[in-house]
């Protein structure tokens, strides 16, 4: 596995992160610290998501698994009554969208 290093845009020696700030699951600052002692320099860079090379092994089936597993059981139950209920609402949603009239759109001026 390789390593990314971050370097010093002072002196150009190698510098240590010494904290991360996550803004975002794609964006984060990153405080790092010259290891120049003669240096000293201390400053932030940005780490950001650029682009996909190859997509995630991981479907959505094994990302929706992956965060169950982390669940507590009590919350699961929970968590399985709001799919439920969201389940019935998209029913109810498709069954009255279904029985509404179709409805023909006729412009001035265009032909039938």
């Amino acid at each position: 596995m390789r390593v990314s290093r971050i370097y010093c845009t002072a002196c150009g020696h190698a510098a240590l992160i010494r904290k991360t700030n996550r803004k975002h699951r794609e964006l984060a600052d990153i405080y790092c610290a010259c290891s120049n002692v003669e240096c000293g320099h201390t400053f932030v860079m940005n780490l950001s998501f650029s682009h996909t090379l190859s997509p995630s092994a991981m479907d959505c089936g094994h990302a929706y698994k992956a965060f169950i597993d982390t669940v507590k059981p009590e919350d699961r139950e929970a968590i399985i009554d709001m799919l439920k209920r969201a389940d019935e609402a998209d029913k109810i949603t498709q069954s009255h969208l279904e029985s509404l009239p179709e409805v023909t759109v006729i412009r001035r001026g265009s032909a039938l």
